[in-house]
């Protein structure tokens, strides 16, 4: 009898690491489901009546686990608490960057890329193409963070 109650108890607690500790469906949960069957399976070998109090005592083991374990803010503890606000780049417009600015491509715009404006390199994106390396540019329109860029025919 002592097997079936450690076999139920290690199972019982190898599910609840697979559901809370554990990212998806892998060999705690395998294990764990497999041990309290073979538990209750041990139990019933014993006598029907014993059988019948292991599936019970197994079920009420396991809900209440579950609940003790996610009552005890576990989830909370995993989750990602803080919100970022942050961006990456800072508006073009408060880098002194205006519509209608010319400036040079520093990288090949493929359509994005780094150009140069007012000794500024900010992240571009062409609007019409490939702009080449060192090609001359005006600053059209802007998107969030982006400059959107065209290249001035000579």
């Amino acid at each position: 009898m002592t097997t079936v109650i450690v076999l139920i108890i290690l199972g019982v607690l190898l599910l609840i690491a697979e559901v809370v500790i554990l990212p998806g469906f892998g060999f705690a949960g395998i294990a764990g489901g497999a041990s309290v069957i073979i538990g209750i399976i041990l139990a019933y070998n014993v006598s029907i009546m014993m059988g019948h109090v292991t599936v019970l005592g197994a079920l009420i083991l396991c809900v209440v686990a579950i609940y003790f374990s996610l009552r005890a803010k576990t989830w909370q503890r995993l989750s990602l608490t803080k919100s970022i606000d942050s961006t990456v780049d800072i508006s073009p417009s408060l880098k002194n960057i205006q519509i209608g600015d010319e400036g040079i491509a520093i990288t090949r715009l493929s359509p994005m890329g780094k150009v140069r404006i007012k000794n500024v390199d900010v992240e571009a994106r062409s609007i019409l193409g490939f702009i080449d390396h060192n090609a001359k540019i005006v600053v059209l329109k802007f998107e969030d963070s982006k400059v959107i860029v065209t290249k001035i025919e000579n």
